[in-house]
């Protein structure tokens, strides 16, 4: 039977990071596996990047896991015979909770399934959450904030991702903090750059004792939508012709949509790009505590180049689409690439609705 492991967290927590790493290891250890992404909008920047891992991968899109059940089961279904992996990783939205009683539960309650959920780990980036924790003020608004503690509050793994990027005199806090908000939950400190703590992870969501709550938690589902229309949803695709020397084209266009978001003060949940060109392909990703340093991370690029942009951030959808829309526009016309934008979508997500088969 085909192991099933469960992948949540906020937006930019590093679970497609963590994922990839576990999926290159089941390989060298000789098993087939499989990835299910996921996300509200139709132009996904993770099964872009999974799928230029040659990892199989196929997407559960326009709603997250708990809304979109049936659909999670025909990606499921069509992966396992496509594929015939021996473990998938399905990486719920960032903005998705109470999975344990929409999805976990009701595959639990259907026979004949070849699929066996194994663990739910919740990542959560570290620095966010000790802000999290400590009642820091945020720039995220609080009915964002409530679906994070949601997705926390019903983790049968605690992964404290991007420990690296936490102040080493802040790390035994932190530590503390959650052993008392998560109380009885295992906590895994965590950097998914270093394959050794990848191992880590998949010895814990592979052992004998499944990460896997038996209860689901309760959801205020008023609350939640609310923190899930307040986040907008901006998507688009570039399409140029870069010569030798493309690199800088590239971070000109990051530049400006990253100006645009700090002069209209935009909280960011997570902007992430996929790169794609005749030199390879990359991410990049900005996120809450956003990297100051991100355009050293752009690399060299040439030739027929792909660029697409996944913004998540609490804006009237709108509004932050124009903004977007007015600085790349300014960065296209000082560009002589021939960028075009052949693909876009903006949104602010459906509230979501507790459905019926949800089980306890």
């Amino acid at each position: 039977m085909t192991r099933l492991h469960l992948v949540n967290g906020f937006l930019g927590s590093g679970k497609t990071t963590a994922i990839i790493e576990a999926a290159r290891r089941h390989v060298l250890r000789g098993e087939r596996v499989g990835v299910v992404t996921n996300d509200q909008g139709r132009y996904l920047v993770d099964t872009a990047f999974v799928s230029a891992q040659d990892i199989p991968v196929v997407q559960v899109t326009g709603g997250c896991f708990c809304c979109s059940y049936d659909q999670l089961l025909e990606v499921l279904t069509a992966l396992h015979e496509d594929a015939q992996p021996q473990v998938i990783y399905a990486e719920s939205v960032g903005s998705c909770a109470d999975l344990i009683a929409t999805v976990v539960r009701p595959l639990q309650g259907t026979p004949g399934r070849a699929v066996r959920c194994q663990s739910l780990s919740v990542f959560a980036d570290s620095r966010l959450l000790l802000h999290l924790l400590r009642g820091d003020t945020l720039p995220l608004g609080d009915d964002v904030l409530y679906i994070i503690e949601r997705q926390l509050a019903e983790a049968g793994l605690v992964v404290l991702n991007k420990w690296d990027l936490l102040h080493p005199q802040h790390r035994k806090e932190l530590l503390s903090l959650a052993a008392d908000a998560f109380a009885g939950v295992p906590l895994l400190p965590q950097n998914s750059l270093l394959p050794e703590e990848i191992a880590r992870w998949m010895e814990a969501i592979e052992g004998e004792e499944p990460a896997l709550p038996s209860a689901a938690v309760w959801v205020d589902y008023a609350r939640y939508g609310r923190g899930e229309t307040q986040l907008a949803w901006i998507d688009r695709a570039l399409l140029a012709r870069l010569p030798d020397q493309g690199r800088s084209e590239v971070v000109r266009l990051l530049q400006a949509i990253s100006e645009a978001l700090e002069a209209h003060q935009v909280p960011v949940a997570h902007v992430k790009w996929h790169l794609s060109s005749e030199t390879g392909t990359s991410k990049l990703s900005w996120t809450t505590l956003s990297q100051p340093d991100w355009a050293s991370a752009v690399p060299a690029v040439s030739g027929t180049t792909q660029l697409l942009l996944n913004a998540r951030i609490q804006a009237d959808s709108a509004q932050a689409g124009a903004w977007i829309d007015e600085a790349l526009a300014r960065a296209l016309a000082a560009s002589q690439a021939g960028w075009r934008i052949v693909a876009q979508e903006t949104f602010a997500p459906s509230p979501p609705q507790r459905p019926a088969r949800a089980l306890p």
